[in-house]
């Protein structure tokens, strides 16, 4: 995992990365910078290979990525019904006519995937662990009203970020990030679960989806996971992080506690629970919710990234609605591969914005999505911020509820909690 990364680099520097926040912000965050970066720089020179027109990329966690562009459909389909002959445990699947091939081994697993209007064919390769199952749910199906709550940041403490909290009946629950660690916002998490959890019985948390390594989605789960370890059961966590060296230096500062803290943090807090790395292509169900993989960094091999564009993106299928999460999702060739692999197949009921509606080319795919409900998870004092209103998507967002063409929820300092 990434944290053994993190403990090479301060190590070499004797910097201390602390569950105390007052630590925490008094260590050298440059230094540490640089020492994750270098340790980085040691890591990914192991994995990289480079040719023309192939690549291998570590992609974090033990996953080597192999890409190969020029691959017909048929080159495809005859490797694939190899692979099927040969492993009785493999399966194919198919999401917009675009092809996904799991292969699982005695030790780790190869996933394929194959992208018929690029041509392109992409290996998988993880030297340990498991494909995600089928189901992370206890069960199919639970009984009882399904909602998805947007959890309201508290714009007092300055805090803010993103987090979605899906009731799918008895007391099970799907859960999106986290919002960050300021004002006790995991009570208001744990309050939406604990009130519709029948008495007696602890809440449990079927699958928590970690979109990617920013504080405003994790330094809050790992402030819930502090706090209500033993009062919450947590079973799964899905995710797809990014490895180190996909960052640029300066981009530490934003995410080094992420690493070295917050999401270690949090597995500590949950020993029990299982970590599953989702794949672009993969399906699961958490209940009788069903998510789909539409996006993960691992797309984007091999180049530095902003962190927001490591985002996973997903939808949830639940109750005959379709509910689309692109997270912090923001980069135009992102933005644009998504448009170019999915196109119209993304139609949903309801969207996340990405970025918050900051600054974003999300609108490449939004009007794929073409949603009827827009989830708005929005600081309340970015409202009155004049920047806000400047962004391209921002514009078409405004324009769009003023003329009540969509229907918005902002969840401005309280809680909106929308039955499907």
């Amino acid at each position: 995992m990434h944290f053994a990364l993190c403990e090479l680099a301060m190590e070499q520097n004797n910097v201390l990365f602390s569950s105390d926040k007052e630590i925490r912000d008094g260590m050298d965050v440059e230094l540490a910078a640089r020492a994750f970066k270098e340790a980085a720089a040691v890591f990914m020179s192991r994995y990289v290979n480079k040719t023309e027109k192939n690549l291998t990329a570590d992609c974090g966690d033990g996953v080597v990525l192999q890409v190969k562009d020029g691959v017909s459909p048929e080159e495809f389909e005859a490797y694939a019904a190899e692979e099927l002959a040969n492993n009785p445990s493999a399966k194919i699947s198919e999401i917009a006519g675009n092809r996904f091939l799991s292969i699982p081994l005695p030790e780790g697993y190869r996933y394929a995937s194959y992208f018929p209007s690029r041509q392109q064919a992409r290996m998988v390769c993880a030297e340990s662990g498991e494909l995600m199952p089928a189901q992370l749910g206890e069960k199919d199906h639970y009984e009882g009203q399904k909602t998805v709550t947007q959890i309201a940041p508290n714009d007092e403490a300055k805090n803010f970020g993103m987090c979605y909290v899906f009731s799918l009946g008895e007391g099970h629950f799907l859960i999106y990030d986290g919002l960050g660690d300021r004002g006790g916002d995991e009570e208001k998490i744990y309050n939406v679960m604990r009130s519709v959890t029948p008495e007696g019985q602890k809440p449990v948390v079927d699958a928590w989806i970690l979109t990617h390594p920013h504080f405003d989605h994790t330094a809050g789960v790992y402030q819930f996971a502090t706090r209500y370890a033993n009062d919450v059961t947590v079973r799964n966590f899905v995710m797809n992080m990014a490895a180190g060296h996909r960052f640029h230096m300066k981009l530490w500062y934003e995410i080094s506690a992420n690493y070295a803290c917050w999401i270690d943090g949090t597995l500590r807090a949950f020993p029990e629970a299982k970590v599953w790395k989702a794949h672009t292509g993969q399906t699961f169900s958490v209940g009788d919710a069903r998510v789909e993989v539409l996006y993960t960094q691992e797309e984007f091999h091999g180049v530095e990234m902003p962190v927001n564009d490591t985002s996973l993106v997903t939808r949830v299928f639940l109750s005959g609605k379709s509910l689309i999460f692109p997270a912090d999702i923001s980069g135009a060739e992102e933005c644009q591969w998504i448009h170019d692999i999915y196109g119209s197949y993304l139609k949903s009921d309801y969207y996340q914005l990405a970025h918050h509606a900051w600054d974003t080319d999300v609108l490449r795919f939004y009007y794929d999505i073409d949603p009827e409900h827009m989830l708005w998870p929005l600081r309340a004092r970015d409202w009155d911020r004049e920047t806000m209103w400047t962004f391209p998507a921002t514009k078409v967002y405004v324009e769009e509820m003023n003329a009540g063409k969509r229907i918005f929820h902002i969840a401005r300092g309280e809680n909106i909690t929308l039955p499907l």
